[in-house]
């Protein structure tokens, strides 16, 4: 775990190296007909011991208990039609999500709602077929552009770099086409605070990139670091929230994991205002 935590701390030196994106107002827009959730493995709802049980024939309906799902279900609260889009990809970086293709589908394991090609352009032209009728759009990206440096302390501040730029690129895209849709972008919980708590700087290097992006794009922050690892009891929050103590040492969410993410992405969204008291 020695390497892990080397790259880490490295993420914490590019804190103060991440300049700010010019700040917007967060927009304000209800549920519509269609909820779009983009991302990586956490918007597909992905638990190891759920792919080990399976595999190889991985039915993607095993993996329903994920924060999309949740969050759906708080939608329907205010819109009971609203329909759920999936695009999320196992595995997928900044760099696959613009360039293609999700090599969890490639693999021959079927996504919740499959596309060839970049999730970038599935959704994209998931919004140009139904203008207007699109929101809120969740997104989560860039832990696995940092996993990709495979423990390489050096390679880090670039890694970070990379999910800035991508990510503003994804999110200018996702605005410009559906300039009526409520965005709401994820930071990352750190299950590595297990082994370090004082990697927890290095987690909040990534995440002030990924709030600069959304920030930008007149997006919202759904803070998934707070419940995990700020709360009071941090180790136990990450035990109950994360499977990173079960014997496979599984870095997702738990059910009850999945759940507080999409409180927090309920929280961020200000639906609440919507429901009648």
């Amino acid at each position: 775990m020695a390497p892990l935590l080397a790259l880490l701390s490295a993420a914490a030196m590019f804190v103060l190296a991440a300049a700010p994106a010019a700040a917007s107002t967060p927009q304000f827009d209800p549920p519509k007909s269609f909820y779009l959730a983009l991302g990586d493995s956490l918007a597909f709802g992905y638990q190891q011991y759920k792919f080990n049980a399976n595999y190889p024939a991985e039915d993607p309906s095993v993996f329903s208990s994920g924060y999309v799902n949740d969050f759906s279900a708080m939608l329907q609260a205010v819109n009971p039609s609203i329909q759920t889009v999936n695009f999320g990809c196992p595995g997928e970086t900044t760099v696959t999500f613009l360039a293609g293709p999700c090599l969890y589908e490639a693999a021959g394991f079927p996504l919740h709602n499959g596309y060839s090609g970049a999730q970038m352009d599935a959704a994209l032209n998931f919004l140009r077929d139904h203008p207007g009728q699109v929101s809120p759009i969740t997104i989560d990206i860039g832990a696995d552009d940092v996993r990709a440096c495979n423990f390489d302390p050096g390679c880090v501040p670039g890694a970070i770099a990379t999910v800035a730029s991508n990510l503003s690129t994804i999110l200018s895209k996702l605005r410009a086409t559906a300039p009526d849709a409520e965005i709401i972008v994820m930071t990352y919980y750190n299950p590595y605070a297990l082994i370090d708590p004082s990697t927890n700087t290095g987690a909040e290097a990534l995440n002030a990139a990924i709030s600069a992006d959304a920030i930008a794009a007149g997006g919202r922050v759904a803070d998934t670091f707070t419940p995990f690892n700020l709360a009071a009891a941090e180790p136990a929050t990450l035990c109950a929230l994360t499977l990173m103590c079960t014997p496979l040492q599984d870095i997702h969410a738990s059910d009850a994991g999945y759940m507080v993410i999409a409180q927090q992405f309920w929280s961020a969204s200000d639906y609440s205002q919507l429901i009648e008291q």
